[in-house]
């Protein structure tokens, strides 16, 4: 861990003479460090809304299905895979692409927290737009960012089967980003200043990455042939 904080406490230093303002090097760290991701990040994004758009396209088979089959639960998970191969979708892809993108992220944020840990003493006294100090705390900052986090879940397109599924997904928003607050408001301002930064960079990219998606449309054809080797099913079980 301590080659990485190094690494982010050197680019730091060098954007700091390159700006002569430890303010808007910090800001620049933010924008560096997400371009350098945006590659993961926009495959993750494209992965996760097309297999939303899917899921929802094929919830009706999924909940016959779980009607037909709720008493043998066994057949019930062998038939959603079998229907899930017939389309040639893998519905855990945007888990692990989410996963990969989390195991990348987070670590950057770690590096970059105990690099400004490191600068402490420097930015005690060092002032950056309204900010007094960016070794402290700032309301205003900190406000921009949990809006940050807010306008990046709200960018999300989402598909919801229900008016309680939409409900129960912005409560658990809501939860999400008053734990950031409780968790996150005594941090320094020089870190909330860049992962403001690297935020804002996220929702405009995610705003044009959604613009670009094209979603393929369910192949109706395979979900005919899937329902007619169920009805030869039930059938051959009948007699």
């Amino acid at each position: 861990m301590d080659f990485f904080v190094n690494i982010f406490k050197q680019l730091l230093n060098y954007l700091n003479g390159f700006t002569n303002d430890y303010g808007w090097a910090l800001i620049l760290l933010g924008i560096v460090t997400k371009v350098i991701i945006l590659p993961l990040y926009f495959k993750q994004t494209k992965v996760m809304y097309e297999m939303q758009v899917k899921m929802k396209s094929i919830q009706p088979y999924l909940l016959n299905l779980q009607k037909k089959y709720e008493k043998d639960p066994q057949t019930l998970m062998q038939k959603q895979l079998d229907l899930y191969k017939t389309l040639g979708f893998n519905p855990l892809q945007g888990c692990f692409t989410s996963l990969i993108l989390s195991f990348i992220q987070i670590p950057i944020l770690f590096a970059v927290f105990f690099a400004v840990k490191d600068e402490i003493q420097i930015l005690q006294n060092i002032s950056f737009l309204w900010i007094k100090s960016l070794a402290k705390p700032d309301l205003l900052l900190f406000t921009l960012y949990v809006l940050s986090m807010y306008f990046s879940f709200k960018i999300t397109p989402t598909t919801y089967n229900s008016i309680d599924e939409k409900r129960n997904a912005e409560n658990m928003q809501l939860i999400m980003l008053g734990l950031f607050a409780i968790l996150f408001y005594s941090f320094p301002s020089a870190f909330i200043l860049y992962w403001f930064s690297f935020n804002i960079v996220g929702i405009v990219a995610g705003w044009i990455i959604y613009k670009m998606i094209k979603v393929e449309d369910i192949d109706k054809q395979k979900l005919k042939q899937f329902e007619e080797q169920e009805a030869k099913t039930d059938l051959v079980t009948s007699k």
